[in-house]
């Protein structure tokens, strides 16, 4: 097989078998899995963003104890407030106001509940309008929640290039290629989870452990 070339439903299937087989037991270790609603749910996927696992639950929790989660607190709250909560999540300025701002939008009339009954790219438009919030964060939101879609970190971006599934380094192309060849899963989201999982601890950005890597007879790179 051409590297990158005729991957297909049956390999990716492969992979995911032996991903979550590996994986499983850690899968719900992340962030999100501390979030009771929908608009925790964000807080925390904001919180997430450029920083570690534990570093984004612990401003969460920070966040949670120190200010509350609930968005007309928030909204409330002063920014400085927010900001020495989350400081130790980073971009903790920047993070306040994106949540300050998903806050706000909540009181004047978003329903995060209804807004997921909606057509995928109605409901991904809306979402990107609330200043802050990118590609990922939405993605990473709807695709939670079963919508078919993907968000892309750093591991999943740079395992796809590793595997060749895309043809450029753009978001939209690799977040297209995961989709196609991962399509028959019901949620997109464990996917990228364990794809986080895999970059982390094994297929590393200096120095990729392929001894131990459970997908190894499966790599492009090899086959």
């Amino acid at each position: 097989m051409v590297f990158g070339m005729g991957l297909n439903s049956v390999w990716a299937k492969n992979v995911w078998n032996a991903l979550y087989r590996y994986f499983h037991d850690i899968l719900d270790k992340f962030v999100v899995d501390f979030a009771k609603n929908n608009f925790e749910l964000l807080v925390a996927i904001i919180l997430s963003q450029n920083t570690t696992e534990r570093n984004a639950i612990s401003a969460f929790i920070n966040l949670k104890e120190k200010v509350g989660l609930d968005p007309n607190v928030i909204a409330g709250a002063p920014l400085s407030e927010i900001e020495r909560a989350i400081r130790v999540a980073g971009l903790y300025k920047q993070k306040a106001r994106t949540i300050k701002s998903l806050a706000m939008n909540v009181l004047k009339g978003l329903d995060l509940d209804k807004l997921l009954c909606l057509d995928l790219e109605v409901a991904r438009k809306k979402l990107l309008s609330i200043k802050g919030i990118g590609k990922k964060t939405v993605d990473v939101f709807l695709a939670i929640h079963g919508k078919k879609i993907m968000g892309l970190d750093t591991h999943a971006i740079r395992i796809a290039r590793r595997w060749g599934i895309a043809y450029s380094n753009s978001y939209d192309e690799i977040q297209r290629a995961y989709i196609r060849l991962f399509g028959f899963l019901d949620n997109l989201d464990r996917l990228h989870k364990l794809l986080i999982l895999l970059g982390k601890n094994i297929c590393t950005a200096k120095k990729p452990r392929c001894e131990i890597c459970p997908i190894e007879q499966y790599c492009p790179k090899k086959l």
